[in-house]
């Protein structure tokens, strides 16, 4: 990975068994972009992790992107009043329509979910920081910002120095690997490479 121009590195556990077929089915445990913070936090509690893990973890959106169909509704007909989501800010909303016209076929165009156009492909928390200035794209990510359970955390976030982010960031993602861990040599196996089953 690549923080602030710089290689970042931290230490990941191995020899993790992965499962042995690769379903569809598997993936639900994958929150929608359409779930509330309430449902998403009580997903992550299942697994473990608690809100202030679920906010960091979310910060891989700073290098991730979306399908203009998943934001249509809120640069549009937001709750079908016919007009935009209200928490957006309406200079990013302008921009979005340009990439994003209502009336053509643009759903499989991609949008970066970080809009800060020097750090949206490094990890670091200028995500948190678009957050605060209402230009979420996705509304699950914008909901976090005014959400009593994770808007402290995004506001903290988004003061931390680089160093503080990713050391934060880095820690919830070593959490979130230890999450249904297979135990049973029988229900996976330890790849030679992690695209492949061996």
């Amino acid at each position: 990975m690549q923080r602030q121009g710089k290689p970042w590195k931290f230490s990941v556990q191995t020899g993790r068994r992965d499962g042995k077929v690769s379903s569809a089915s598997n993936t639900i445990d994958l929150p929608p972009p359409t779930i509330s913070v309430k449902d998403s936090i009580k997903l992550f509690q299942k697994k473990g992790l608690n809100a202030t893990d679920m906010v960091f973890l979310l910060g891989g959106h700073t290098v991730g992107v979306t399908h203009c169909s998943f934001i249509q509704d809120r640069l549009y007909n937001f709750r079908n009043t016919t007009k935009p989501d209200p928490t957006m800010n309406p200079a990013l909303i302008r921009v979005l329509r340009r990439r994003c016209p209502q009336r053509r076929s643009s759903g499989n165009n991609t949008i970066n979910l970080d809009q800060n156009r020097f750090s949206s492909l490094t990890v670091d928390n200028s995500y948190y920081k678009q957050l605060l200035l209402n230009k979420g794209i996705l509304r699950f990510d914008q909901d976090l910002a005014s959400d009593r359970r994770t808007k402290n955390a995004v506001k903290l976030i988004a003061k931390s120095t680089y160093e503080e982010f990713n050391i934060n960031f880095a820690q919830a993602i070593v959490k979130m690997q230890a999450v249904d861990v297979i135990t049973n040599p029988k229900k996976g196996q330890i790849r030679r490479s992690c695209r492949a089953v061996n």
